[in-house]
C-alpha cells in the first residue's frame, strides 16, 4: 500500500509555536474517498518550541489519493479540524493556527508601562477610578503604572485589546482619539471619562459605526445614557455607549468588544447570563488576531502563559 508524509505548520495566532503534547486523530472518511486509508493517532510529547509537524507512514491510495479527516487537539489550544486529500510522498498541508483554550491561561505576558504606546500611558496616568462594586476597589486609588500593574491579567487583557481596537484606523477611524481618562476597568468592559466630539465623530461615519442598542449598559453614577454606536465588523466589534452628567455636561462611555455582531451577540450575551461569565478577553485576542492574520494590524502584543 502506498504511504505518505504529512508536513504542516502549527503555530498560535500570533505565529507562536506551540508547546507541550499534540495528538493528531487521522480518520479515512467512509465510502468511496477513504479507500486505501487507516485510522492513526499520533501524539508527539513535547513539539520543545518547533513550528513543523511531519507525520510519517500514512497509507493511501494511489492517484487520486485517499481523504482523511485530520483533528489535532492540544492541552491549552482548541481542537483544530480538516479534510485532506493524502497522496503518496510528501504531503504539505496548508499552516494551522490555533485558538487558545481561555480556561488553560494563567497569565500573559504583557508590555511593561515604560513601554505602552504614549496614549495609553497617558490614559492610565489621568485615571479616576470608581470604586462601583466590590471588584473594582483594589483600584480605587491608583493611577498610571501602579494601576497598570495591579490589573492582573484578565484585566490587563482586555485593557489592551480595546487599546489597539479603538486606536485602529481602518475598523474604528482611530476612536480612541477621543478617549481622556481611564474610570473602571474589567475583564469584559472599560469605563473612559471621553471627549463630547465623539458623538459627532461617531454619528458621521456610517461606514464604520452603525447605532446600536444600550440596553445591557449601566450609567456611572450620576450619569445618563445617552446613544451607543457599534463598529461594522462581523467578528470583535467594538461598542461605545455614551453617558452624560447633566449637572456637568461631562462625558464618559462604557467600551467593551463583542465576539460577533448582530444575532451573535445576542447569543453571547445569553450564554454569558447563563453561565454567569463575562466574555474572555483571551479569545476576543483571538478575534482581533483572526481578523487580520497576515499583517496582524490587530494584536493587542502580548502572549499567553499555561
Amino acid at each position: 500500500m502506498p504511504k505518505a508524509s504529512l508536513q504542516m505548520k502549527l503555530t498560535d495566532l500570533r505565529g507562536g509555536p506551540i508547546h507541550g503534547p499534540v495528538h493528531v486523530d487521522i480518520v479515512p472518511q467512509t465510502g468511496e474517498p477513504g479507500t486505501g486509508g487507516d485510522h492513526f493517532e499520533i501524539t508527539v510529547p513535547d513539539m520543545k518550541g518547533a513550528a513543523e509537524l511531519i507525520l510519517t507512514g500514512i497509507t493511501c491510495r494511489g492517484g487520486i489519493g485517499t481523504i482523511y479527516l485530520i483533528r489535532v487537539s492540544t492541552d491549552d489550544y482548541r481542537t483544530y479540524s480538516f479534510f485532506q486529500t493524502v497522496k503518496p510522498g510528501n504531503v504539505r498541508v496548508p499552516p494551522a493556527s490555533l485558538w487558545v483554550d481561555p480556561g488553560a491561561v494563567t497569565a500573559i505576558t504583557a508590555p511593561e508601562f515604560s513601554k505602552l504606546n504614549g496614549s495609553l500611558r497617558s490614559l492610565l496616568i489621568a485615571a479616576n477610578m470608581v470604586p462601583l462594586d466590590p471588584e473594582d476597589r483594589d483600584l480605587a486609588t491608583l493611577s498610571a503604572d501602579a494601576l497598570y500593574n495591579a490589573l492582573g491579567p484578565l484585566r490587563q487583557s482586555c485593557l489592551l485589546n480595546i487599546f489597539k481596537k479603538a486606536s485602529h484606523l481602518p475598523t474604528t477611524g482611530n476612536a480612541f482619539q477621543f478617549f481622556r481618562a481611564l474610570r473602571l476597568s474589567r475583564q469584559d468592559r472599560c469605563f473612559v471619562d471621553i471627549d463630547p466630539a465623539v458623538q459627532q465623530f461617531l454619528e458621521q461615519n456610517p461606514a464604520i459605526y452603525s447605532p446600536a442598542h444600550n440596553t445591557l449598559h449601566e450609567p456611572l453614577p450620576n450619569f445618563q445614557l445617552a446613544s451607543s454606536f457599534k463598529s461594522n465588523d462581523a467578528h470583535a466589534n467594538i461598542q461605545i455607549t455614551l453617558m452624560r452628567n447633566p449637572a456637568t455636561n461631562e462625558f464618559a462611555a462604557d467600551v467593551d468588544i463583542d465576539e460577533a455582531a448582530g444575532i451573535e451577540h445576542g447569543v453571547e450575551v445569553i450564554r454569558n447570563k447563563l453561565f454567569n461569565s463575562r466574555t474572555s478577553p483571551y479569545l476576543i485576542r483571538e478575534f482581533l488576531l483572526a481578523a487580520n492574520p497576515g499583517e496582524r494590524t490587530l494584536d493587542p502584543g502580548y502572549d499567553f502563559v499555561f
